[in-house]
């Protein structure tokens, strides 16, 4: 192909024409627009000698490459798909302009001399103007266009839009999709921007052609000497033997294929395609999430025909860098930037060996483990200390500095009775996070507790060498390891992190700041009034608040819980006052208790609990083994597991032993109490009920049915909310009970005279809900007990546990004029409960663009559509309507994220908006 004239180039293009059909306006202004930026990216060449093409030839062939990433009713007038000419625009000048900062605008030259110190002679292609340019171009080139709109033709409402889009090609997909989220508007509709960033980015990665390499090129770049120069001649040799040999067939495959005569050329042209096909996978997501979905390429793997003549070329399977594993293992993107993680690494190192040397220790050994944790603030140094077991130099080289290399997975390491806390092999290498040098000195404890010659050695990452220096150390059986902090950790900082990771000690541990020690307790420490609130202690007398401090233990677990009440009159209560709970007093509410395991700090996700704890109080625990547990790299999250799980239901049942204690001992330990305080503790947005509570019933009736009470009015047709006989019963009271229950848990609002709406909580539907309830129990004309409960997490855990469960809408008079509004109530039958999840005729659990459960139900809709919403995160599927055939075929072919996406799109059609694919379903 020759290279023409840059507007003749232009109004060749399928993606022009279509705009100038529909816009002459804006298509004399992309003409325009071309014309004003062509004479600047002729210059880039100037700059960036050995480069491909990035002058107007190339935003050419990203626009002509648009065509081929696209779907055809996208440039086809009327279509539904079809692009409108503000999208046509923006698409056309950001193929042009994405690379304008990378060359200098015209009268630039003085400004950036004097901010970067460029030289007289060669300035233009001096290394701080081209890294300059290289590291802000995307800025720049929107810049200038902003300040150049007028005279570039550009709209200014299109000034930001076309920006972002420029910019796109910079980013990451996650980066796209975070700054793109919200759209733009244009010509009174909205813009797609992330849908259009994805397009121009599908497009100009596959923009491959025979005039992407300038002439002569080539052989400058084999002329050159240096690494630039070797990287930019393999980078123009790999387009020269692909040329124009990248397809998009009609399917949206990519079919690629070339001719190599360097092994070197051809790994690099699988390396580039390697990650376009990972971009265009992400560019493929944001386009399918868009409304009208436009993209005809196919996230799918390029079908390849690059041929090395002479010669077999075979791609390797796996490759690792020992200096780049290293470098991530030991990056802060993996420890998250805590100067006190890395801290707790070693401490952790060092609890495992005291454990490993006491379990190996027989009594007549008389061995008292310690630890010693050493902030030198002078030295700007960490030592961390103990009398463990120490290590030999097998384990030092094979493990200690092999990295994921962990001594846990030898067979005679970990043992039936022996659990150990290692697991990955990486921990030590996090310390260069924050520390410059480690220097290590270790003896093994295997010759008895007598003093030794042990070893000392250095690891620095500044500079890893392929070798290590061993050197004698007496000392005695134990471990020693000094950080040389990096300059910028304050080890004030390091040292208070550290301290709060460690919430108990399995062995004695002393942290040494400033002369000061600071012994780590060995059970979990009780949960004080000054812990609870703080600096709002001063209002404790004044608001009448005590604190309830308790302890205990239980199956390898110890707990310390503390809550916060008042007392009105002889009665407990959650309440500050009329409207407020005592969450306001408290100084955190962190949304979880504390868990430790081996005294360490381990987040795990809590089992089911009766009451809303962390919106009252506290609570602490710690298990005494890691047996079983799996973890994050970092160690900040347990991994969900079959152990974690009955860990975190021991830690629950512990809690509820501690507040059982509490009830008793305030006379509150009665079913009416108990529903009162559950709810009390719910206040201020803790009553969450509109989620599938799967297991949460069989956990409760099991683990605690004294503390799992209910609120029943029973339902008398002919009667109103306040005249209603109320039982308040627990689990095995409301077991004995017979009939059926109604909750309203939607929300609800209908017009109101003055034009506005009148809205209502579910909460707040409670004399609402009794009224429809009357109503369905006149129109049943059975004497079968009816009974209303109040909107809240056990009315679903009742209404999940019924199969037979049903929906069902009431018409209300109290609309405007006394028409209906209709709310929807959940019935179920208490003689139908099972507690086997594997009955509750849930169709899947899924996570997506939207998360939740999918009920399988018979239901009558006043909207004829064979489902319904109760809530975010709950919908019900009519049994055997097409929709639920269709659902129940995605999750056998176990699409689950598809599911979610078709879910998403109910709400959609719920709202007003239908796809095509949805109206065909419902």
């Amino acid at each position: 192909m020759l290279v023409r004239d840059p507007i003749e180039e232009l109004k060749s293009t399928k993606v022009f024409s279509h705009l100038a059909l529909q816009s002459p306006e804006y298509a004399d202004r992309a003409v325009h627009f071309v014309q004003t930026i062509a004479p600047i990216l002729e210059t880039t060449i100037q700059h960036f000698p050995l480069y491909t093409r990035h002058d107007a030839h190339h935003g050419f062939q990203v626009v002509r490459r648009l065509e081929d990433v696209l779907q055809i009713g996208c440039l086809k007038i009327g279509a539904s798909k079809s692009l409108g000419y503000p999208e046509l625009f923006l698409l056309i000048a950001a193929s042009y302009a994405h690379d304008l900062g990378m060359t200098v605008f015209p009268d630039e030259e003085p400004t950036l001399r004097a901010m970067l110190g460029l030289p007289t002679d060669g300035w233009k292609t001096s290394v701080p103007l081209t890294d300059y340019l290289r590291r802000e171009h995307s800025k720049r080139g929107g810049s200038y266009i902003h300040e150049n709109a007028l005279a570039m033709g550009v709209p200014e409402n299109l000034v930001a839009p076309l920006d972002w889009i420029m910019k796109s090609h910079n980013l990451s997909v996650s980066e796209l999709e975070v700054n793109l989220r919200k759209p733009f508007a244009a010509d009174g509709r909205v813009l797609d921007v992330r849908q259009l960033a994805a397009i121009l980015c599908s497009a100009d990665a596959i923009e491959f052609s025979d005039t992407r390499v300038l002439d002569g090129v080539v052989d400058l770049a084999r002329q050159t000497s240096g690494n630039a120069a070797a990287i930019s001649f393999r980078e123009n040799r790999k387009h020269d033997c692909i040329r124009d040999s990248l397809a998009v067939a009609d399917d949206g495959q990519v079919v690629v294929s070339g001719t190599f005569d360097d092994g070197d050329v051809l790994a690099l042209a699988h390396r580039t395609f390697d990650d376009m096909e990972g971009w265009i996978r992400g560019y493929c997501d944001i386009d399918r999430q868009s409304k009208v979905p436009r993209l005809k390429i196919r996230p799918e793997p390029f079908v390849r025909r690059l041929d090395l003549p002479g010669a077999t070329f075979e791609r390797l399977g796996v490759r690792m860098s020992k200096r780049a594993v290293i470098d991530l293992i030991a990056s802060s993107a993996v420890w998250k930037r805590s100067t006190g993680a890395p801290i707790r690494e070693l401490v952790q190192n060092a609890v495992e060996a005291c454990r490993f040397r006491r379990h190996h220790s027989s009594p007549a050994d008389d061995y008292q483990p310690q630890i010693r944790i050493e902030f030198d603030r002078a030295r700007h140094r960490v030592t961390v200390s103990d009398n463990g077991c120490g290590m030999s130099l097998r384990t030092i080289l094979n493990h200690f500095l092999s990295v994921a290399s962990s001594r846990a997975k030898e067979p005679a390491y970990a043992t039936k009775s022996y659990a150990p806390i290692a697991r990955f092999g990486t921990g030590f290498w996090s310390v260069f996070t924050i520390a410059t040098k480690a220097d290590i000195r270790s003896l093994a404890f295997e010759d008895g507790n007598a003093k030794g010659i042990g070893l000392n050695f250095e690891v620095s990452l500044n500079e890893l060498k392929d070798y290590t220096v061993f050197r004698d150390w007496p000392m005695n059986p134990g471990t020693s390891v000094t950080l040389s902090l990096s300059e910028d950790i304050a080890i004030d900082d390091a040292f208070e992190q550290c301290r709060n990771l460690l919430v108990s000690a399995a062995v004695p541990i002393d942290l040494v700041l400033d002369g000061r020690v600071d012994a780590i307790p060995a059970t979990v420490p009780g949960i004080t009034a000054t812990q609870l609130l703080g600096p709002k202690m001063i209002t404790m007398e004044a608001d009448g608040l005590h604190v309830f401090e308790w302890q205990g233990e239980r199956q390898g677990v110890d707990v310390a819980i503390g809550l916060v009440y008042r007392l009105e009159g002889q009665n407990v209560t959650f309440r500050l006052n009329e409207h407020t709970s005592v969450m306001s007093r408290l100084v955190r509410t962190s949304g979880t208790y504390t868990t430790a395991v081996c005294g360490f700090f381990a987040p795990l996700r809590p089992s089911t609990i009766c009451i809303d704890l962390w919106r009252v109080g506290n609570a602490v625990a710690n298990i005494y083994s890691p047996q079983g547990m799996e973890y994050s790299l970092d160690r900040g999250q347990i991994l969900e597991s079959e152990q974690s799980i009955k860990m975190g239901r021991v830690i629950t049942q512990c809690i509820h032993d501690g507040y059982r204690t509490f009830l008793k001992e305030l006379g509150a330990y009665d079913p009416a109490s108990i529903y009162r305080l559950t709810v009390e503790s719910e206040l201020s947005g803790g009553n969450v009920f509109d989620q599938y509570t799967g297991r949460e019933l069989s956990v409760a009736a099991e683990d605690y049915p004294d503390l799992l009470c209910f609120r029943l009015y029973e339902v008398n047709p002919s009667g109103r909310l306040q005249e209603a006989n109320v039982l308040h019963l627990d689990w095995s009271g409301l077991r004995k009970l017979s009939g059926s229950c109604v909750v309203a848990q939607t929300t609800l609002s209908f017009p109101a005279p003055d034009g506005q709406f009148i809205g209502f909580y579910p909460e707040q539907l409670t004399e609402l809900a009794y009224s429809a309830a009357a109503m369905i129990k006149r129109q049943q004309g059975s004497s079968e007990p009816l009974y209303l409960l109040e909107a809240n997490r056990r009315a679903s855990m009742l209404f999940d546990a019924d199969p037979t469960s049903m929906v069902q809408t009431v018409a209300l008079p109290i609309g405007p004029g006394g028409s209906n509004v209709h709310l929807l109530m959940q019935r179920w039958r208490l003689q139908n409960l099972t507690l086997d999840p594997d009955e509750h005729q849930i169709i899947a659990q899924v996570q997506g663009r939207w998360a939740g459960a999918l009920y399988s139900r018979n239901f009558e809709s006043s909207l004829g559509v064979p489902y319904i919403f109760l809530g975010r995160s709950r919908v019900i599927i009519r049994s055997g309507s097409k929709l639920h055939v269709h659902c129940s075929a995605l999750v056998e072919q176990k699409r689950l994220i598809k599911l979610a996406e078709l879910v998403d799109d109910l709400q959609l059609h719920s709202q007003g908006f239908a796809s095509e694919a949805v109206r065909a379903l419902v």
